[in-house]
């Protein structure tokens, strides 16, 4: 997708054609403009329009809209082609028909990370329904005013609007700098909100009221009656998954990989690998790039090695702001650059595993590492103490005075109702559930950029893993036990995680004696250094060498306007510039809970997100044109 646009009441045309050249990123991307009496809508998308196009019921006028996408058996797509009373995309010919025979209820709980929107002018009804985890990005301008409401993919979008009218939220950039995220449903304009995961929104036109409901809460149904249960349940649902989303008719598949124990799944799960290309980026050729070709090779999959230049991140910065808005740190903006590969591919579908940490391994809950002689062992336990935030550094760093209130009023309101001390499974997973969902406001995920750029889908959006997610126990999460156990089934555990050293399934003593193994190696044996480089023996970049060496960030850094200087100052509660480029290169702290250390390279690069994010927008305002499009 590049992105929805959707503006309910009366419209002129040449506003909801505006709007278009808000979303679209790329030259050839599919546009279609739909203007009814009372709702206009743009969609902007890179999926096929064959199969993903707006859908239209000309007897009854009702009309679906999708961005993203709906997964759909192959059963189904083939059923769809017989639909031929209903005109447009095959995914959102089906949806339509399941309203008309069942009403929205129908239509919930649907298979995918996406957005849906209905529209019934026999009631004079919008209808906007979310994804489970909320991993596509919807945002809503005035929601409660009806008529002048607008719902868009891209908060920037709705802020550029010459009709609308927008605030700068300065509470929401401190708490980026600070946590690095910000509290739902916020945004960077105070007007402007998100929509809420697994939500049903509902707007009546004729007599101008609203409503909204959540359609699914987790933990409602018990947990799965064993360790193995639990272990067949999400193996069949993530097979299932990535089977319907690598079908023939979404082919050519690309996928990320590395040589890690998440996104393996995807090509071992493929319903065709012969079909899918595996691209692993690194720095310079490494272990952990060699894991990676070895897992295509064993899966079938052509490997795609793509090597970053030594200003890779500081050169697609800009570019990267100005697609996602912001709302991530450019230290996330790892595959910009591989877009050209993308489409040399041809690929259709893109896939990846980010968000496995969050919902199945536990990154989200309360704990810290297991200790041994004053050492930290590659094992957690719980903690029991409910931390009010969101976990990325330990311990936070003190507020900036000027937003401390309103930021711990809103960390308050959005933890508030959960005990101090958790003592059940059930509080743990509702602190986690706090922190998982929505998905599309997760640090260290690039699925928004993801989104607008490439035909990207989530095959952990689906139903049946979210189900899974509602009925996993802590203790099947943390140190990655129950998914260790999924990708041993589906890639077998002849090749190891490069991040770990060891095979899927591994028991906990085989895991120790490998750790003691790499340790005394560190200790005994001096690695190669890879010098004047920002490599490192995984897929990521030493993000600190580019403080040092790169004069793109520097020339960034130093040219900084002095307004845009004091904001930050305010935002971040001390001068950056105070301290030099070379103490921001220095690696974070590992801590027995996470990361700490506020001048690291991650404060660095989230203080550079929002000073290009400002640049952008004075470009756009001085110049009163759009925001640049991209030519890979």
């Amino acid at each position: 997708m590049a992105g929805l646009y959707a503006i309910l009441g009366h419209c002129d045309r040449d506003r909801i054609h505006q709007s278009v050249d808000r979303l679209i990123c790329l030259p050839g991307e599919s546009v279609e403009t739909i203007v009814e009496e009372n709702l206009s809508i743009a969609w902007v998308s890179h999926d096929p329009s064959d199969l993903f196009a707006p859908a239209y019921h000309a007897e009854t006028g009702v009309r679906v809209i999708t961005s993203g996408r709906v997964a759909w058996e192959e059963s189904e797509w083939r059923r769809a082609e017989g639909l031929s009373h209903l005109t447009g995309g095959l995914s959102n010919r089906l949806i339509l028909d399941r309203y008309l025979s069942g009403g929205v209820a129908a239509v919930e709980r649907f298979n995918g990370s996406a957005l849906v929107l209905i529209y019934d002018p026999r009631e004079q009804t919008v209808h906007l329904l979310t994804d489970h985890f909320g991993f596509y990005p919807v945002f809503l301008y005035r929601a409660e005013s009806i008529t002048g409401c607008v719902i868009s993919t891209f908060p920037d979008a709705i802020a550029q609007d010459s009709q609308t009218h927008t605030t700068d939220d300065h509470v929401s950039m401190a708490e980026f700098l600070r946590e690095w995220k910000i509290t739902p449903p916020h945004t960077y304009y105070n007007e402007i909100k998100y929509a809420g995961a697994a939500s049903h929104w509902c707007w009546n036109l004729n007599d101008l009221t609203y409503r909204q409901q959540v359609y699914w809460q987790p933990f409602q149904s018990g947990f799965a009656s064993s360790f193995d249960r639990a272990v067949d349940n999400l193996t069949e649902a993530v097979q299932n998954a990535i089977q319907i989303r690598t079908l023939p008719r979404l082919a050519p598949i690309a996928t990320y990989i590395s040589g890690g124990m998440d996104s393996r799944v995807i090509p071992f799960a493929a319903n065709d690998s012969s079909s899918m290309y595996g691209i692993n980026l690194y720095d310079v050729p490494n272990r952990e790039a060699a894991i990676a070709q070895q897992l295509c090779e064993s899966a079938g999959v052509e490997y795609v090695g793509y090597a970053r230049d030594k200003d890779y991140y500081p050169r697609w910065m800009r570019q990267g702001v100005e697609i996602s808005g912001a709302m991530w740190s450019v230290e996330d903006n790892h595959f910009l650059g591989t877009l050209e590969t993308i489409q040399k591919l041809g690929a259709k579908t893109v896939l990846a595993a980010f968000p496995v940490d969050d919902l199945f391994k536990g990154a989200c809950l309360e704990q810290r590492y297991v200790q041994f002689l004053g050492r930290n062992l590659p094992f957690f336990q719980f903690d029991e103490t409910c931390v009010r935030g969101f976990l990325m550094e330990d311990p936070p760093r003190p507020a900036p005075s000027e937003f401390a209130s309103a930021i711990d009023q809103r960390l308050q309101t959005w933890f508030g109702d959960l005990p101090q001390k958790l003592r059940t499974d059930e509080q743990r997973l509702q602190v986690e559930d706090r922190r998982v969902r929505p998905g599309c406001y997760q640090p260290g995920l690039s699925d928004n950029m993801m989104f607008r750029i490439v035909p990207y889908d989530i095959f952990l959006a689906d139903r049946a893993i979210a189900d899974c997610y509602s009925q996993t126990r802590p203790q099947w999460k943390i140190n990655a036990t129950l998914w260790s156990q999924v990708v041993a089934r589906i890639c077998g555990t002849s090749i190891v995680d490069a991040n770990r050293g060891w095979r899927p399934g591994a028991s906990h003593a085989e895991k120790l004696l490998i750790f003691a193994g790499d340790w005394l190696q560190r200790r005994f044996v001096k690695s190669p250094a890879v010098k004047n480089s920002p490599a490192t023996d995984g897929s990521w970049s030493n993000l600190g060498w580019y403080a040092v060496h790169s004069l793109t960030l520097r020339d960034l850094w130093e040219n900084t306007p002095s307004d845009d200087r004091q904001r930050i100052t305010a935002l971040w509660g001390s001068d950056p510039w105070s301290v030099p480029l070379s103490d921001w290169a220095k690696p974070a702290t590992l801590t027995t809970k996470g990361m700490c250390h506020s001048n690291s390279p991650y404060g660095l690069f989230r203080i550079l997100t929002l000073l290009n994010h400002w640049s952008i927008q004075r470009s756009i305002q001085q110049s009163s044109r759009f925001p640049t499009r991209i030519s890979p």
